[in-house]
């Protein structure tokens, strides 16, 4: 099974792009960070591209669903995780190193 323990953050973004003052800006953009693993054997797998399952909620991701500018971060990369992350970069994935 390859899996892969991860984080993954993106910025803060509003879906109200008007303008605001500033009492309603502060506070809607925190960063986000998330937890989970990085996988290419789950049940929404059916073309062998790997997802992100959250710890959390078990929700899945594939790199379409995640904001733009999402960073997947990845502990060590060694050769063994290495062909993971490969695997992971060529459908779309962001990963950088820790």
């Amino acid at each position: 099974m390859a899996e892969l323990s991860v984080q993954w953050k993106h910025e803060g973004f509003s879906h109200d792009a008007g303008r605001r003052d500033s009492d309603e800006v502060e506070g809607t953009a925190a960063d986000s960070v998330h937890t989970g693993v990085l996988t290419d054997e789950h049940q929404e797998v059916t073309d062998g591209r790997p997802v992100l399952v959250e710890d959390v909620t078990e929700r899945v991701y594939r790199a379409a669903d995640l904001p733009p500018d999402t960073r997947v971060i990845v502990p060590d990369v060694t050769a063994v995780r290495r062909a993971m992350i490969d695997k992971a970069k060529q459908a779309g994935f962001t990963i950088v190193p820790r």
